[in-house]
């Protein structure tokens, strides 16, 4: 059951490619044009029904279903736009069936809004505006389907050590690859090609990196973002909470302005 190191780096290649008009789409996002953002987003099909669906669903607060992708992207501005497109990315990688986690594409895409409406009212609580680190949260998710591809080649003997020993998600995948989640997700950071912005904000989220900077504040802010989102009865169920332990010590500066944030979503 072991998977070495080199096994997960080949694993990590055969993630597809992004499509080249989502690609298209996410660099005019990064310009600041919508217009031609939208343009190019309108020429993919599966990306156009994925982002209807996706923004007419309650927490988007649209008052009236919308379909027109212009109308969609104005309403939603450059930086939610692209967290959308990242959602997307992390939806090329989510199975038809979930085996492993007891959970379905709409409690998926459930948790990546959640994330997105929580994320971004905690940038807009320390007024910081930047797009690659607002629409990094749409893309944490991916890491979860890539466990499911990983732990499924495996499954039976997976639930049998699930049953008899006391261990997490996270240290069981640790033992079989030598990565964590978020070691898993900056690969896909790089597979990607995401910026530098992204790939360093989750290496001070994996390290746990307390200091004086930004990242080591919106680190502190994700932690618990993410241990809030799946401590949610649905999630614990599905074993998804397994994959991140809350430290205390590491969020305890930052903790009670979170909590303030959270009442008011």
């Amino acid at each position: 059951m072991i998977m070495l190191k080199q096994k997960i780096e080949k694993y990590i290649d055969t993630i597809p490619a992004i499509p080249e008009n989502v690609k298209r789409c996410s660099m005019f996002l990064e310009e600041g044009d919508l217009t031609k953002a939208a343009n190019a987003a309108s020429l993919d099909p599966a990306f156009v029904r994925y982002l209807i669906n996706m923004v007419n669903k309650p927490i988007f607060g649209f008052r009236n279903y919308v379909k027109d992708i212009h109308q969609i992207f104005g309403i939603l501005g450059v930086e939610k736009a692209s967290q959308i497109v990242n959602a997307y990315y992390a939806s090329l990688l989510v199975p038809k069936k979930w085996k492993v986690f007891q959970i379905d594409n709409a409690d998926f895409q459930l948790l990546q809004s959640s994330l997105i409406h929580i994320w971004n009212k905690i940038l807009k609580s320390l007024d910081y505006n930047q797009i690659h680190i607002a629409s990094i949260i749409s893309l944490l998710p991916a890491s979860l389907a890539v466990c499911e591809a990983i732990f499924e080649e495996d499954i039976e003997d997976i639930k049998l050590l699930k049953t008899y020993q006391d261990i997490s998600y996270d240290d069981l995948l640790y033992k079989m690859t030598g990565f964590k989640i978020f070691d898993i997700f900056m690969e896909i950071c790089k597979r990607w090609e995401l910026k530098e912005e992204s790939v360093e904000l989750i290496e001070y989220l994996s390290k746990k990196i307390s200091d004086d900077s930004v990242y080591s504040k919106l680190a502190k802010y994700l932690h618990l973002l993410i241990f809030y989102e799946l401590s949610k009865p649905k999630f614990i169920e599905a074993g998804l909470n397994d994959f991140i332990e809350f430290d205390t010590e590491f969020v305890s500066d930052i903790y009670q302005d979170f909590v303030k944030i959270v009442e008011i979503s």
